[in-house]
Order: C-alpha cells, then sequence, then structure tokens
C-alpha cells in the first residue's frame, strides 16, 4: 500500500528537530564558557610588569612589557594556569613619583595579582618598595642595585648583580683578560658613578694597572655635548692610551661613544650590562653624525650582559624564536628577564599548595616559600641564560658573559670567565699559576677558550620518520686561538661514528685559525627535548669536544660567518614605530632617526628568522617535498658526561666532566594548511560541543521507520559532524597532550587521528551503501541481501582505507602489500570463483526479475513452478513432481521462458461436424460454451476465438465441416484440464441439439460402418 509523504512538512519537522539541537548546544557551550573559560574577576591572574614607557628609557620599557607579555601569549594558548589565564598589567615606571605610588597601590591590594617585575631604576624602586612588602606581592627587579645599605627585602627578587661586583668583574678582564695596563673612566655624576668608578679603580690597582684620566659628566647639563667633545680632545691630544671605562645611562653613553668616534678616538671602550641594551643602540644611532654607518661606531666596544644568544642553549633560542614570530624584531637581555620573571611567578603559583579558598596574603606567603627554594644549582629554575637560582640576598647567580660589537652585532667575546665550583677543583693556586684561572670578585673562575663554531645544512637528503632517521649533508666549521683540536668531536646523535677527516679549507690568519669540514651521516630525528607541536619532526646534530670540557672550551655559534646579519639581539630590534615616538624626547634630528637606523638593519627582514631565511634561500629541503622549516636555531648548550676513567676527572677534588655543546636544530612541519592555524583553542571547545550534539542526534532519527524516514537527513548530519567532531576533539587533545604527555604518547595520539581520518570517511561510505544500496535492492526484490555479500563490500571500502593509511600516514609504499594483496585475492577467487559468479548472477536475477517465486518457468529443458531464489541458486519445483537446485550462473546464462507473466498461453483444437449443420449455429454454440469454461482465458468478449475458416475438406473420400477453436490458458500444465472442460461441454450441448458424432464417424472410419451394421443397438 502505498503512503503519501508531505515532504513540505517533513523538512518543517526536520528543521524543528536541527533547531532544538542548536539551542541545546548553546545552551552547553554558554555552561562551559560561564564555568570554565571565561576569564574575569578571579578567573584570572595578574603580572604586575613596572617599566618606563617613554623618555629615554623607552625602549628599555618596550623590552620589558613585550618579553612578560610573550610568556602570558604562551601560557594563555597552552589553557592558562589553574584554569585561569594570565593578564599583564603595564605601569609607566616614567610617572610622577607620588603617582605612581598611588597606581601600584590600587594594583598591589588586587587579590589577583600573583607577582610583579620590572624597576629599570633603582631610583624609581625605592620611594615604593615598601609596597611590595606590605601587600606581600613578590618583585623580581632587574634594577642594579649598591651592595650593602638596607637589608634585603624578603619580597624583592633580584634578577642582576649590583653594579659594584659587576665593575669589578670588568676590571678584572680588561687587566688579565685584554691585557691593558691602563685605563681611564668617564662617569655619570652622582654618588652611584663614585662608587662604581672606586670599584673598578681599586680592582685595577690591585694588579697594578694605572688609572690615566677620570671625567665626571652631568646629563642635565646643558653643556654636556660641549664636554664630551672636550674629553675626547684631551684624550686625542694627550695620547692617552689604554681602555675608556664608562659608567652612566645608556643616552649618556650613546652621547659618550658618539662624540669619542667621531672626534676619531679608538681606544677601546667598555662598559656594564645597561650598554648591551637597544636602548643604547638606538641612542647612539640618533647621535651618529660621523662618516658611514653607526656600525663603525659600535664596533669594538665591550660590555658584560646576562644573556648573548650566540652562547645560549635551545631554551633561549626557542624565547628568541616565539619573539620574532609575534613581535617581528628580535629580543635583548632586558626582554628574556622579562620573559623569566613571568614564568618563574606564573610556574610557582602553578605548582604552589595553593586552594582556591586560600587568602590572597597565605597564598602569596606559599608562593614566595617556592621562590625562595631557588636557592642552590641543584633546585634551579631553567631560564633562558641557563640555570637560575637565588643566593642568601635573594640575588639571582648569573653567569656574567661579556660580549663584544662586531659591527652592528654583539657576539661572545673570545675569552669568557667561568666560575669554578667550590668542589670542582682542589688546588686553585695551580690553576692559575697555570694560567687556566682567575680570581674575580672574592671567587676563582677559569679562563675559557671561545671557539666560534658553524654550521650550515646544506641538504637534508632523505627523512624516514617511522625509522627515526634523516641524512644530512652539512658543513661545519671552527674559528679559535690557540692551541685547539676541532676535529676531535662526537656527535651525540649519529646512527654511526661521523669523524672529520681532512680538512674542506684551512687558513691561518695572525694569531686567528680557520678550518672547514664537510660532513655527511645518518642521525636520528628528535634528538633533544626541544619543545616542538606534534607532528613535527626535529632535525639536526649536536657534537661536543671528545677531551675538552666546558672549563677548558665553550663553542659559540658564529652568526656571522653563518651570514645571520640581525640575529643579534640588539640591530634587528630597532623600530620605526618606538624611534618616531622617541624624536619628541629632547633630541634632535627626529624627522631623520628612521633613514639613520635603517642603515643598521642591513640584511635583517623584520619578523624573520634569519636562520630560517637562510635555509629557505639555500633550499636545503629540495631533496624532500611535503615538508616546511618552522623554525631553526643554533645553540650552544653544557652536558654533563661520564668521565670514562680520564685521571683528569677521576678522584676527589676533582671537576665533575662538563662539555660544552653545540646544537643546530630544524624544526619541520608538513606542507599544508592546519585548522590550528585560523581556528583558536576555545572555538574549538565550541566546535566540538555542536558537533558532539550534532553526531547525537542521527541516532535518535534513525529510531524512526528504521533509519529510512530520515534517511538524507541523518547521512547528512553524520557527514558533516563526524569529520568536525574529530577535527576538534583531535586537535584539543593534542594540545592537551603536548602539554602534559612525553613525546612518544604525543606521537602515538598524532598517529591514531591520522588514522581515524581515512577509518571515519570508510564508515560514511558503508553507512551510504546500507542506505542507498542496499536497502532499496532488498525492497525491489523482496529478498535479504546476504551478510557475506555486505561484509565483502565492506571489507573492500575498509581495505582501500587501509591503503591509505599505510600510504600517507605510515608514509609506505604499497607495492608490496598490493602485490600481496593481489595474490591473496587471486588465491581466494580461484577457490570461490563459482560460488561467486553465482552470487553475482544471483544480484543480476534480483535486479532483473525474470522471473519470481510462483511463476511457471521453462529453463532448457525443465519445466516447473519457482520455489525459493536465493544468491547462490534458484529452486524449481518440477511438473514431475521433481525439487530442482539450479545454480544462478546456469539460470542467468540459459533461456528462460515464464508462462506467468504472459497474458495466457495460447492453444486450440480442431471440431469436425456433418456438413448438413448450420456453421452460424455451430459457431455460436462453441462461443457460448467458451463464454462459461473457468480454464479459458477470454481477452475481448466481441471477438470470441471460433473460426469456420476451414469450411468442408474431405477425410477419407468423405466431406466433412472442420471448425477451428483458438483459445488462451493461464498456463501449459493447464492445458489437458482446459481441452477436457471444453470438450465435456461441447458433447453436453450438441448432444442436447441433436447433433451427434456417429454417423460422421462411421462415414470417416470403414471399420466403425461395419461395426454399426453388425450391432444396431450400439448407435
Amino acid at each position: 500500500m502505498f503512503v503519501h509523504v508531505d515532504t513540505t512538512s517533513k523538512r518543517v519537522v526536520f528543521l524543528k528537530i536541527l533547531a532544538a539541537a542548536v539551542l541545546l548546544a548553546s545552551i552547553a557551550s554558554l555552561a562551559i564558557y560561564h564555568f570554565f573559560l571565561a576569564k574575569s574577576g578571579s578567573d584570572i591572574v595578574q603580572l604586575v610588569v613596572v617599566a618606563p614607557r617613554g623618555g629615554k628609557d623607552m625602549s628599555i620599557g618596550h623590552s620589558m612589557f613585550t618579553g612578560a607579555r610573550l610568556f602570558a601569549d604562551q601560557i594563555n594558548r597552552a589553557g592558562g594556569v589553574r584554569n585561569r589565564q594570565v593578564k599583564v598589567l603595564e605601569v609607566d615606571e616614567a610617572e610622577e613619583p607620588a603617582r605612581l605610588r598611588q597606581t601600584l597601590e590600587s594594583l598591589l591590594q588586587k587579590p589577583t595579582v600573583i607577582g610583579a617585575f620590572g624597576h629599570w631604576s633603582a631610583q624609581t624602586l625605592a620611594p615604593v618598595q615598601d609596597l611590595y612588602a606590605r601587600h606581600k606581592v613578590p618583585l623580581f627587579s632587574p634594577a642594579m642595585r649598591q651592595p650593602g645599605g638596607e637589608p634585603a627585602d624578603p619580597w624583592l627578587f633580584q634578577t642582576a648583580f649590583d653594579e659594584v661586583t659587576e665593575a669589578r668583574f670588568l676590571a678584572n678582564y680588561v687587566r688579565n683578560i685584554l691585557g691593558e695596563k691602563t685605563v681611564s673612566i668617564i662617569r655619570e655624576q652622582g654618588a652611584a658613578g663614585e662608587t662604581v668608578a672606586r670599584a673598578f679603580d681599586e680592582t685595577m690597582q690591585r694588579f697594578g694597572t694605572k688609572v690615566l684620566s677620570q671625567w665626571t659628566l652631568d646629563p642635565a647639563s646643558p653643556t654636556v655635548v660641549a664636554d664630551l667633545e672636550r674629553i675626547a680632545n684631551e684624550i686625542r691630544e694627550k695620547k692617552l692610551i689604554g681602555a675608556l671605562f664608562y659608567y652612566g645611562d645608556t643616552m649618556l653613553g650613546a652621547r659618550a661613544v658618539a662624540a669619542l668616534r667621531q672626534a676619531g678616538v679608538r681606544n677601546k671602550v667598555v662598559g656594564l650590562r645597561n650598554l648591551a641594551t637597544v636602548s643604547f643602540v638606538e641612542h647612539l644611532s640618533h647621535f651618529w653624525k660621523g662618516a658611514g654607518r653607526v656600525n663603525s661606531a659600535l664596533h669594538g666596544l665591550l660590555v658584560t650582559t646576562p644573556l648573548l644568544f650566540d652562547t645560549a642553549g635551545e631554551i633561549a633560542q626557542s624565547f628568541r624564536g616565539a619573539y620574532i614570530d609575534q613581535f617581528k624584531h628580535s629580543p635583548d637581555w632586558v626582554a628574556a628577564t622579562a620573559f623569566d620573571a613571568a614564568k618563574l611567578l606564573v610556574t610557582t603559583f602553578r605548582d604552589a599548595p595553593i586552594e582556591e579558598n586560600d587568602a590572597p596574603d597565605a597564598a602569596r606567603e606559599v608562593m614566595r616559600g617556592r621562590l625562595t627554594g631557588y636557592d642552590r644549582a641543584e633546585r634551579a629554575f631553567d631560564g633562558t641564560p641557563g640555570p637560575i637560582f637565588f643566593d642568601s640576598n635573594q640575588v639571582a647567580t648569573l653567569t656574567t658573559m661579556v660580549g663584544v660589537y662586531d659591527g652592528g652585532d654583539l657576539i661572545a667575546a673570545m675569552t669568557q670567565l667561568w666560575p669554578i665550583r667550590e668542589e670542582g677543583v682542589s688546588n686553585y693556586l695551580e690553576e692559575i699559576v697555570n694560567g687556566r684561572a682567575l680570581y674575580v670578585n672574592d671567587r676563582f673562575m677559569y679562563k675559557t677558550n671561545v671557539v666560534y663554531t658553524g654550521v650550515r645544512i646544506e641538504k637534508i637528503a632523505a627523512l624516514d620518520p617511522s625509522a627515526n632517521i634523516a641524512d644530512l649533508d652539512m658543513t661545519i666549521w671552527f674559528r679559535w686561538r690557540g692551541k685547539f683540536d676541532p676535529q676531535d668531536i662526537v656527535f651525540g646523535n649519529a646512527v654511526t661514528p661521523v669523524k672529520l677527516e681532512k680538512p674542506d679549507r684551512e687558513e691561518q690568519s695572525d694569531d686567528l685559525s680557520y678550518r672547514s669540514y664537510r660532513v655527511s651521516g645518518r642521525f636520528f630525528l628528535n634528538y633533544s627535548k626541544a619543545e616542538r607541536a606534534y607532528g613535527t619532526q626535529l632535525i639536526g646534530a649536536v657534537f661536543r669536544h671528545r677531551i675538552l670540557n666546558r672549563n677548558n672550551l665553550m663553542y659559540v655559534s658564529d652568526v656571522l660567518g653563518m651570514n645571520l646579519t640581525g640575529q643579534s639581539s640588539l640591530t634587528a630590534h630597532l623600530r620605526a614605530s618606538n624611534l618616531m615616538q622617541a624624536s619628541g624626547d629632547g633630541r634632535e634630528g627626529g624627522t631623520n632617526l628612521f633613514g639613520k637606523l635603517k642603515e643598521v638593519l642591513v640584511g635583517d627582514k623584520a619578523g624573520i628568522d634569519p636562520l630560517v631565511d637562510l635555509l629557505v634561500r639555500s633550499r636545503v629541503l629540495a631533496a624532500l617535498s611535503g615538508w616546511l622549516i618552522e623554525r631553526a636555531w643554533v645553540s650552544q648548550d653544557y652536558a654533563i658526561q661520564t668521565s670514562q676513567g680520564a685521571p683528569q676527572f677521576v678522584g676527589y677534588g676533582k671537576p665533575t666532566p662538563m662539555f660544552s655543546r653545540l646544537d643546530v636544530g630544524i624544526v619541520l612541519k608538513p606542507d599544508g594548511i592546519e585548522a590550528r592555524d585560523f581556528i583558536s583553542r576555545n572555538m574549538f571547545i565550541f566546535l566540538a560541543i555542536f558537533s558532539f550534539i550534532g553526531a547525537l542526534l542521527p541516532i535518535f532519527l534513525d529510531r524512526k521507520d528504521r533509519g529510512e524516514f530520515w534517511k538524507l537527513q541523518s547521512l547528512g548530519l553524520r557527514l558533516v559532524c563526524w569529520p568536525l567532531l574529530l577535527l576538534s576533539a583531535g586537535n584539543l587533545s593534542l594540545d592537551y597532550a603536548l602539554n602534559n604527555f612525553s613525546t612518544s604518547s604525543i606521537d602515538t595520539l598524532l598517529l591514531f587521528y591520522r588514522v581515524l581520518w581515512w577509518l571515519i570517511p570508510a564508515r560514511l561510505v558503508t553507512i551510504s551503501l546500507e542506505r542507498f544500496v542496499w536497502t532499496p535492492i532488498e525492497r525491489r526484490t523482496e529478498r535479504k541481501i546476504p551478510n557475506v555479500v555486505r561484509l565483502i563490500v565492506s571489507l573492500c571500502i575498509y581495505l582501500f582505507a587501509i591503503f591509505g593509511v599505510v600510504a600517507f600516514v605510515f608514509g609506505k609504499t604499497l607495492t608490496s602489500l598490493l602485490a600481496t594483496t593481489g595474490l591473496t585475492a587471486m588465491v581466494v577467487g580461484l577457490a570461490i570463483q563459482a560460488n561467486i559468479a553465482n552470487v553475482f548472477s544471483g544480484i543480476v536475477l534480483n535486479l532483473e526479475r525474470p522471473f519470481s517465486i510462483g511463476d511457471l518457468i521453462k529453463i532448457n529443458n525443465l519445466s516447473g513452478q519457482v520455489i525459493d531464489i536465493t544468491w547462490r541458486t534458484t529452486r524449481i519445483a518440477s511438473f514431475d513432481g521433481q525439487l530442482v537446485s539450479m545454480p544462478n550462473g546456469k539460470v542467468s546464462e540459459a533461456e528462460v521462458h515464464n508462462f506467468s507473466r504472459a497474458n495466457g498461453i495460447n492453444t486450440g483444437t480442431r471440431l469436425f461436424l456433418d456438413p448438413r449443420h448450420d456453421p452460424a449455429r455451430v459457431v455460436a454454440w462453441v462461443r457460448e460454451i467458451l463464454k462459461e469454461l473457468k480454464e479459458i482465458v477470454i481477452h475481448n468478449d466481441d471477438q470470441v476465438p471460433v473460426v469456420f475458416f476451414v469450411g468442408v475438406e474431405c477425410i477419407n473420400g468423405h466431406w466433412v465441416a472442420a471448425y477451428d477453436i483458438r483459445f488462451s490458458i493461464p498456463g501449459n500444465a493447464r492445458r489437458r484440464r482446459a481441452l477436457q472442460e471444453l470438450w465435456t461441454h461441447i458433447w453436453n450441448r450438441f448432444q442436447g441439439e441433436g447433433i451427434g458424432w456417429q454417423a460422421l464417424a462411421e462415414q470417416l472410419d470403414p471399420t466403425l460402418r461395419l461395426q454399426a451394421a453388425q450391432d444396431p443397438a450400439a448407435t
């Protein structure tokens, strides 16, 4: 029975159901956003950053703000801390003191504030320092304070040495490393300048070095330019030799260096860490009026600094790469310090045993206790410059590096001073006598030779992620002073040992030696714990010297030799926007400032990592396809290795062997568009909610009419929601794994995620076949399709999906798999080919339906009635009573006569009568008889098939009237019954009309006439 369904009402009902599902998903999304994602009030934690927004230290403030902001953005993208977002509150340190105190008072009392960082100047910190202790807010400050004085503040953690300690360190370096026997001092007027200059002078005098002159400058004086010109002329006229030590702020230092260089003074200029900042370089680029670029004024300037990126490890390189990506210029050590302070505060808040209901003061007390726990090297915090821990006065114990400007780039000096641990050596005097150590700032320090090392990846020849191996072709070179065997190195991630044999190039220039080697080998991937996203591969090499440890040798990445101009933390930091703002701070020539600074930025592309740009231009991935370079680095780190019984490392008081290690790394990512590139984490959560509810809806829709009523709608929902659910849930799971699981676990999860992208479409195809192929066939044929047919087709679909997984997920070729599969299919096919032929013939018979159950058919010589039709055989009950099962393959090839499908079988007989009877009456009688018969099929009442077309014919010499009777019967099996019924009715009717056949029979048959004459009674 056909039932009409109103498609309009059906569509309206579905839209209502869909709207209800969307409403439910929206309510769930709003609830999750309100209770878990919304970050307002108590759902955020805040960091206060106090730094100058304007004035002469504007660039310093920019570095402090951006460094802290970078970490906040990173932790927020990863889900925040304790399910809270991190927000940076920026305070202008250059505000008037009373206003600054009022601003800090209102911010520090907020319960969401967990810590603070800032105060570049100790003068701005002093008036407000009590606020941090009163509100119990931990403060990390880079302000270099004078030693002694007030007792240590338990809430103040200093991230820099005091200036006196650093000045003494620099004096030791100038005298004992540079060998300067005379010095002069240019300092800023004031008590701080006097104290620092005295400390520098006293240290120099201890080694017999004379301070020839000392000049004092007032940066606020209107005659400061004339004073600088006077000092420069005095140095040039008196021909004063030796180094010039400068102490003061960055603007005054830039004025001094510019004046000295423009006047032709070529003495080496040395200074403290404030000259290693972007602020100093920006000011110098403004004040420089000499010939050529400002690089000539910078060249040779020697400064102390807590961080040099060419000597820094992978943590610093990752920070630098992320900073360039976000802010489109390179960072300096100030930005790195702000980043570390924010990271240390947030990490401490995350790991501290703080409950949700704890009072803010109590929570901060717990945090301070955790911060003071970083009090030794064994419990240090991993920062960008290396391990960070605090001494008893809560001053960060960091290694002071010495950098030198090579043109516009700040690189490591060729000799560094490395602190000797108390347990590291048994005889300090012996080390000093042998020239391997110095006594600096009341401690012994090694004189460590710096070897500038460059690595250039020429080609990545092959990449096999499944085997975790890549073939690399690279060039390695060394530039050094003194005795050194560069070829005696050990590659930590080489599959087989790689040795440096004959140099590809070797040169000697004065006291500098240079060697270059070409290296080819096979290296393990993902050899370090470098942070990388899922699906990426870490390729590179890591090596160390086989014998010389960290006390004797430090590898430094040769940024100049690798043509990474702009990689330093200073020159690439110059920004047009900040510089144009700075033009209004009392300096002249603001309109030409940007033009001058462009001269400094030679070869630097803002926002592009120069190493990545170099690798791309060198086409190192020419032999690979489907990969892109995400980031790259060349970093220096330290590795603790076993002594292997070496005498210098075995025994009491002998140092633990720690080696300088150079690491060149490239992170490759698949070439393609990733959803995470334009979909945020919160959007993934909302997308997962909507797609999950959308994936559940077809389950309820399929309950009506066994899924046939809403078959298009439910399949459409699955086609849309299943991929979206996999996309969103997969990315969220991988993000969570990236922050909580090991690299191997992440790779396993990623593998499963990629496999699902093949299996889910296969499942959708099988559902579509069930909806639009198998079920319609069953309805049409009224026969259930065998499960074996469904299974074979489904297996084929999943087999193709598995082929895709093998080829595109595991990266394997399909040749052997296809050959094996084809051979197996051939063997199985040969074994069951007859059955397969019968099954597919059964499919054809069910589709074409030449006969149905109950039909009377004739196949070849077999006639009978169809009893059953399966997918392999057709069963027929023959007319002689046998049950015959005939394979469908033979049935499909045979000639089939279907008697039941025809309107009737045409047959007939002849009627012979005496010619004396009226033909019209005879025909009328026969027609009446035919209408009464049940076994006869009458097609048309007006044309009963009785014809007197034969007429009278002669049979055995006698004339008879012949009538041809044609009629149809339902089937051949009923022909006898139809004739029996016909002749019975004819005999009865004709006998009743007085017509008999005896006389005619006697005429036709002589034997009958003789019998009639002999026995009249028989008639």
